[in-house]
């Protein structure tokens, strides 16, 4: 797929990179934008400009805060990895030490 289309703050990286792309990872990075907002209260990424925004997404830079717990934020990291290739599948999410004993 090439198609961009959605929320600018919710597009992964390898969407931005522009060189094609299958599904699934790229859902996993926007769970992961979802997942941070529902924990931190807003986005992961914000900024005043796309290329800023743009910047930011492709350098997976953001600021998690502390009354995350340490579980839950390594999740988000495994989530929001700009390298789709290690980014985590819905099952190693499920599989995830933060979600062990929740019913799915």
């Amino acid at each position: 797929m090439r198609e961009q289309c959605g929320t600018p703050a919710y597009i992964a990286p390898e969407i931005l990179r522009d060189r094609g792309y299958k599904g699934f990872k790229v859902d996993m990075w926007s769970a992961g934008v979802c997942l941070f907002a529902m924990l931190a209260g807003t986005v992961p990424f914000k900024a005043n400009s796309m290329p800023e925004l743009h910047k930011l997404i492709l350098e997976a830079k953001y600021e998690l805060k502390e009354k995350v717990s340490p579980l839950a934020a390594d999740l988000i990291s495994k989530l929001l990895e700009p390298d789709q290739s290690l980014r985590f599948s819905a099952k190693e999410v499920l599989e995830h030490e933060w979600l062990k004993g929740v019913d799915a």
